[in-house]
């Protein structure tokens, strides 16, 4: 079997016994399925940002490597972080290397993988990763045009959904493959019937521009008679804003706010919610979606879709503006049985679709292809 090195920064933060937030579904997602990858006979090593961590620890096989400055800003920080992941790899030596994401990191990993002649296969985290307009606004014109030729050359190019197929063909010429997220699922005993759920819920990170947490902060204000939980971890750059969003959610009685939660204990918020609230912008591959169809919970989304899952009647409702999310909510928190029937069919779809065997053999696929070049 190959042996993989995944450039990673934070999937130590999610594999740590000391989370102290960082990471989220992303590196929970990642965990998972290399975790999986290891147990068909690959040999998986991770490469990690500097955490006053051991240099080498090892947690469900993963070999996980520290070997990555937080800060590769400036271009001395550039330098340092150059540096530090090209001796990384080589060490490591592995036959592909791999990036979920960050056009930055993707870019500082192709480089690397091309100088040592190893594979490389970058993974689309979001819609963003693909939208010029946006690469545009996010980084100078020059980086733009050098991320362009990555996609262009990497040796495999994953796609989370359809959608983003479309985007890297059209804006790229890339023909990317398409390997959706995964999940497990808990025994169906586990699953707590709708007349006994207790909350709405909502789980991201705290980033006002992608997550827009301050609609779910209105949405409980409108709706005084349910019980709204919140779920937000800060991102390292905006802890100001995520303070703010604390104190805000704090003056709404029906609004309870957990800031972040444990990874391991954060199914159980699943487990008890009549519905899960989505007020992002844009996404990927969203994990929560997952996370709440394996328990029967359906989504109520603000504005994304997932390859029109929700226009379509699977897992949910797509509102697309406020009043709509408000009359939504109210509707589905009332009425307990179309909220199973609804949560009932998107399990039954995710096993169909999205199950995490499923996902690994999609893996497993791309590559033994890139190994076959």
């Amino acid at each position: 079997m190959a042996k993989v090195c995944v450039v990673s920064p934070w999937l130590y933060q999610y594999t740590s016994e000391t989370f102290e937030g960082g990471a989220g579904g992303a590196e929970r997602q990642q965990s998972m399925i290399l975790s999986e990858l290891i147990e068909e006979g690959y040999e998986v090593s991770v490469i990690v940002a500097d955490f006053d961590q051991k240099p080498r620890e090892v947690y469900s096989g993963l070999v996980l490597i520290k070997g990555l400055p937080k800060d590769m800003s400036g271009l001395l920080g550039g330098m340092r972080f150059l540096r530090s992941l090209s001796g990384t790899l080589f060490s490591v030596n592995a036959e592909i290397h791999h990036v979920r994401g960050a056009p930055r990191l993707a870019t500082a990993t192709f480089l690397c993988s091309k100088v040592l002649r190893r594979q490389f296969v970058f993974r689309v985290a979001n819609d963003a990763d693909v939208d010029p307009s946006y690469l545009l606004r996010r980084y100078s014109k020059p980086f733009v045009l050098l991320y362009r030729s990555v996609l262009s050359a990497a040796d495999a190019v994953i796609a989370q959904t359809e959608h983003q197929q479309h985007l890297l063909k059209k804006h790229f010429g890339v023909e990317a493959y398409l390997v959706p997220n995964g999940y497990d699922l808990p025994d169906k005993d586990q699953i707590v019937t709708h007349g006994g759920r207790q909350h709405v819920l909502w789980v991201g990170s705290s980033d006002p521009e992608k997550k827009n947490p301050f609609i779910f902060v209105r949405l409980a204000e409108r709706l005084p008679n349910l019980q709204f939980t919140m779920i937000s971890q800060p991102i390292s750059n905006k802890r100001d804003f995520h303070q703010h969003l604390r104190a805000k959610a704090a003056s709404v009685r029906n609004l309870d706010f957990k800031g972040p939660v444990d990874p391991e204990e954060i199914h159980n918020y699943y487990r008890q919610a009549s519905l899960l609230v989505n007020t992002s912008s844009y996404e990927g591959f969203p994990n929560t979606f997952l996370e709440a169809w394996r328990y029967e919970t359906p989504v109520v989304s603000m504005y994304f879709d997932l390859d029109g899952l929700l226009e379509n009647g699977i897992g949910g409702v797509k509102a697309g503006g406020m009043e709509r999310l408000v009359n939504e909510v109210e509707s589905l928190a009332s009425n307990a049985s179309h909220r199973a029937n609804i949560g009932e069919s998107a399990r039954v779809y995710l096993i169909r679709n999205y199950s995490l065997s499923k996902v690994v053999s999609m893996y497993k696929n791309v590559f033994n292809n890139v190994l076959k070049k």
